[in-house]
């Protein structure tokens, strides 16, 4: 799959205290390669998490809205964000019917949440209700059966994704298996999954996993007991971005046909 490759937001040492407690922003690299944006959009982030990469993309659109389930998270963003005078804050269940947002948007992303939901076919048919026509949705997921995912929805086969896909009312979409490549994924083991894996096992008593909403996630919770550590942990993030990108595009993507069990999927769906 060819990338589409926006501009990134720059690497700016005052983002080392400028910017909300966050972890390493990986997730930002799938939006720079595969969702292109521009100043005349209105963009819909579901699960915008400590708000990281809603900061860096609001200068880059029109408007961001992000809306999340859990009502402290929101208020939090709302606190730390609110002066960013392009976005718009919404407490909402993307599962429940008729999410109540009066606008809508030429694009909207949802990363590593897709998992979580326990009605998948009633979130995208929200999403679909939400896009103006011909407006783009990014998904990413990993799409595995528990124990292997924190999550409740995965998908066998590919025909199981492609009905509710096409039941919310998408008119096409595109199903990828997305990896991060060697120099990217080296990387981020070495200086992010290791040593982070190794402090949460050691400060933290209450059983690993990922909830299913951000006020009970271990980010969220030890959101104290970190904030001492803040300038040193963006530090770290900004030195281990540059050399990312040193390496270019940090993931790959390959199409898939039937077999989406065990990957982790993209999924770029036009309205």
């Amino acid at each position: 799959m060819t990338t589409m490759s926006n501009t990134r937001p720059p690497l700016r040492i005052a983002d080392i205290w400028r910017t909300p407690l966050h972890d390493f922003p990986i997730r930002d690299e799938i939006l720079y390669q595969y969702l292109p944006l521009s100043r005349e959009l209105d963009v819909l982030e579901v699960g915008p998490g400590s708000g990281f990469t809603a900061q860096q993309w609001a200068p880059k659109v029109k408007s961001l809205t992000l809306l999340d389930i859990a009502a402290g998270n929101i208020a939090r963003l709302q606190t730390a964000l609110g002066s960013i005078p392009n976005l718009r804050f919404v407490c909402a269940d993307i599962c429940k019917p008729e999410v109540s947002v009066a606008e809508r948007f030429g694009a909207a992303y949802a990363i590593e949440v897709f998992e979580l939901l326990p009605d998948p076919e009633q979130c995208l048919k929200n999403l679909a209700a939400l896009l103006r026509p011909g407006a783009l949705l990014l998904l990413q997921f990993p799409n595995y059966p528990p124990p292997r995912s924190p999550g409740m929805t995965y998908f066998s086969t590919r025909k199981e994704l492609d009905r509710l896909l096409q039941a919310a009312g998408f008119a096409s979409w595109s199903v990828y298996s997305l990896n991060l490549r060697p120099w990217a994924r080296g990387l981020f083991n070495v200086f992010h999954e290791i040593p982070l894996g190794w402090y949460r096992r050691v400060r933290s008593r209450a059983p690993q996993g990922r909830p299913l909403v951000y006020d009970d996630s271990w980010a969220f919770a030890h959101e104290r007991r970190v904030e001492p550590y803040k300038y040193v942990l963006h530090s770290a993030w900004l030195g281990l971005a540059a050399a990312l990108r040193a390496g270019g595009d940090a993931f790959a993507s390959e199409p898939l046909a039937d077999q989406i069990l065990n990957h982790n999927l993209l999924v770029l769906a036009r309205r």
